[in-house]
């Protein structure tokens, strides 16, 4: 990607020039944060002018931190997007190989539903939601630039190429977020999941409930994150969570994508409603986001997005989303 503009800074806390004397760097709630020697707390993170930044004052007391009243900040839950009118573009031969039944696109409401993250992931960068890089590893047709750049996500990387070969050759876009929705296929999910933890990025992916139940799922994080019962697990540490719709997903298949379907096979009759600016629906399993990578700091701003839950841990999945 090319060089970008210069990228705003988002009013969080104050920023402050170093200070005089020593700071030392300590440890509270699994955070590292840092400390003057007039008891002044910062953030162990610089604001993008490299400043320090002020989270609150440590009393010696209390051997606790005393946070500051965050300023306040307005997170958007749903993207009060309209629906898509302008039909989607044919699909063009993809540069790579895959199977039909991953030629799926997300739909727009599943976006609405992560809004609220993407605006505390970009207030946290210090950067506008426009400003915000995403990156979808996995191409298909396009839409999830459609569907983010309507919601106010201008930024997105999703182009016809193939994510393996990218990552293998050192290729990969910069990124602040990564947001996708994988082939399902073996060994697709197992294969993201190793990425999202080693690019040490915040990610969401929209993927099937059967995914945690998998070895590979249990042996990326551990029983005891997965259970909560990792200290501050709620909203801390880093295990993922979940954001669940009510009422589920829909899929996408764009018209002209999937050779059986157009031809009107047995898999046309599982695709039912057609859409001009999304394609042929379907909808072959109950699905949520997967979200990891989110610092603690980001956790405290969410709450359930309309029409969800949020569930912070595997064990806390509603039952009526868990694989049976």
């Amino acid at each position: 990607m090319g060089k970008g503009k210069k990228r705003p800074r988002v009013p969080e806390q104050a920023a402050r020039e170093d200070p005089e004397g020593e700071i030392e760097g300590f440890v509270e709630a699994g955070e590292l944060y840092l400390r003057d020697e007039r008891g002044v707390v910062y953030s162990s993170e610089r604001d993008a002018r490299g400043s320090l930044v002020t989270v609150g004052h440590w009393d010696a007391s209390k051997a606790a931190i005393i946070h500051s009243a965050p300023a306040a900040v307005e997170l958007p839950q749903t993207g009060l997007a309209p629906p898509p009118s302008t039909p989607h573009p044919p699909p063009e031969p993809l540069t790579f190989e895959a199977f039909e039944e991953d030629h799926c696109e997300t739909a727009p409401e599943a976006y609405d539903h992560i809004v609220g993250v993407l605006h505390a992931l970009a207030h946290r960068q210090g950067v506008k939601a426009e400003e915000l890089r995403i990156y979808d590893p996995y191409y298909c047709n396009g839409a999830v630039q459609r569907h983010l750049a309507a919601r106010g996500f201008h930024h997105v990387y999703n182009k016809n190429e193939d994510f393996y070969v990218a990552q293998a050759s050192g290729a990969l876009p910069s990124f602040d977020v990564l947001v996708t929705n994988p082939p399902y296929t073996h060994p697709h999910p197992q294969k993201l999941l190793d990425f999202c933890v080693a690019c040490k990025k915040p990610w969401l992916a929209l993927m099937p409930n059967w995914v945690c139940t998998k070895d590979f799922f249990h042996t990326t994080f551990s029983l005891e994150q997965l259970s909560g019962h990792e200290r501050g697990a709620r909203r801390g540490g880093s295990a993922p969570f979940f954001i669940v719709p009510r009422k589920r997903y829909h899929y996408w298949t764009p018209r002209g994508r999937r050779a059986d379907v157009s031809a009107g096979g047995a898999k046309s009759k599982t695709h039912g409603h057609t859409n001009a600016a999304l394609g042929v629906r379907t909808s072959p399993f109950v699905s949520f986001w997967y979200c990891g990578g989110i610092s603690p700091k980001v956790k405290t701003k969410l709450s359930p997005p309309d029409g969800c839950v949020l569930a912070w841990s595997q064990d806390s999945l509603p039952p009526g989303v868990q694989e049976r």
